[in-house]
């Protein structure tokens, strides 16, 4: 297995935000100014703006529409010379953005919640994944079809992850667990086991590796907060409302096209080699073609990046109800989704190219 695969597959749970004494200083730094002394656009002058967003995680598919925003020079013509800086176990999107060191950055929604909790102030502004694809999946032949006959099983589980503290909630099953190491070879020798993972990742390992599987994300038992989640710091969004709705013009407009025009994703994934040659090419499109019904589901087939304060009420109480939060907080206080454009999803999804994978 390769560092780069090893690596995303041992992926944090973003749900999990630990602020550490580093983070709080951060955080104060941010609210001394440094935010603020970022490059503004200059209207009228032709100037450019540096703008960095740090990625979802290494680069590859997740990150696919920005690359593509990049390559179609989508973001040259909003006056933005963006910097895609890869994310990681080591990267904390989170204190870069709280610094100002970084204008954007990505959780998933419990994870904004959670570090507002513990103040960091950041906000949200816009949403990838419409349906959550973080699941769990099973061996097809095991006659697991669903969370009801994973009862008494063993989960293989990430620290710190929701999603199957609400399965339990809220199917009234029981199992015990184990910790995910970023191996899924336990999981591959015992078709008993119940693997915690992502539709782009994980099933792609299993299919390598000859495992037919089951997939079935946690958003099925009603849990299903917006993930990849675009943030920025409530500094940086009073100050610079303009560069920012000129960076989601342009991406949200990069994954229209990534999402619907297989020469633009050609190009991008080619980027995204470029950028991180532990991927493979056919890893890269897997992800392209399967990630895709999630960006796209419910609202997002006519917005792409929406959210709703009745989804941030929903995960609230959901957080609420798992012992999670201290006090109530207000959506409003959570997401802004006011500078988001007007871009629908694709009128249609084109298959993957032939062998790609």
């Amino acid at each position: 297995m390769h560092l780069q695969t090893f690596l995303r597959h041992a992926r944090p749970s973003r749900t999990a935000v630990a602020v550490s004494a580093t983070a709080l200083a951060l955080v104060a730094v941010s609210a001394c100014g440094s935010d603020s002394s970022s490059t503004s656009a200059a209207a009228g002058s032709g100037d450019t703006t540096d703008f960095k967003v740090v990625l979802p995680w290494y680069a590859d598919a997740e990150g696919g529409g920005f690359f593509a925003a990049k390559a179609e020079g989508l973001y040259e013509d909003q006056k933005l010379d963006v910097t895609l800086q890869s994310g990681g176990p080591q990267v904390s999107a989170t204190q870069l953005v709280a610094a100002g060191r970084a204008q954007v950055g990505f959780a998933d929604a419990a994870g904004i919640v959670q570090a507002q909790q513990q103040g960091i102030p950041i906000v949200a502004i816009g949403a990838l994944y419409q349906d959550n694809p973080v699941g769990v999946m099973t061996h097809k032949d095991s006659g697991i079809t669903s969370f009801d006959d994973m009862d008494g099983k063993t989960w293989v589980t990430q620290t710190g992850q929701l999603g199957p503290a609400w399965v339990k909630k809220k199917t009234g099953i029981d199992f015990s667990t184990q910790v995910y190491q970023g191996s899924i070879a336990n999981f591959l020798k015992k078709d008993s086991l119940v693997q915690q993972g992502w539709p782009t990742n994980e099933a792609y390992q299993a299919q390598k590796a000859g495992v037919e599987v089951d997939f079935i994300p946690f958003s099925d038992s009603g849990y299903n907060p917006y993930n990849d989640v675009f943030f920025t710091s409530e500094s940086y969004l009073k100050s610079h409302r303009e560069e920012l709705t000129a960076f989601l013009a342009a991406s949200m407009q990069g994954w229209q096209d990534y999402m619907g025009d297989v020469s633009v994703a050609k190009t991008a994934n080619a980027a995204i080699l470029k950028a991180n040659d532990q991927q493979t090419s056919g890893s890269v499109w897997y992800a392209w073609d399967k990630q895709r019904k999630y960006v796209v589901a419910g609202d997002g087939k006519k917005q792409l990046g929406t959210m709703t304060a009745d989804r941030w009420n929903t995960l609230i109480d959901q957080m609420k109800q798992l012992g999670q939060l201290k006090g109530t907080p207000k959506a409003a206080d959570l997401y802004d989704s006011s500078l988001l454009p007007k871009v629908a999803a694709p009128s249609a999804l084109p298959a993957a190219p032939d062998g790609s994978y």
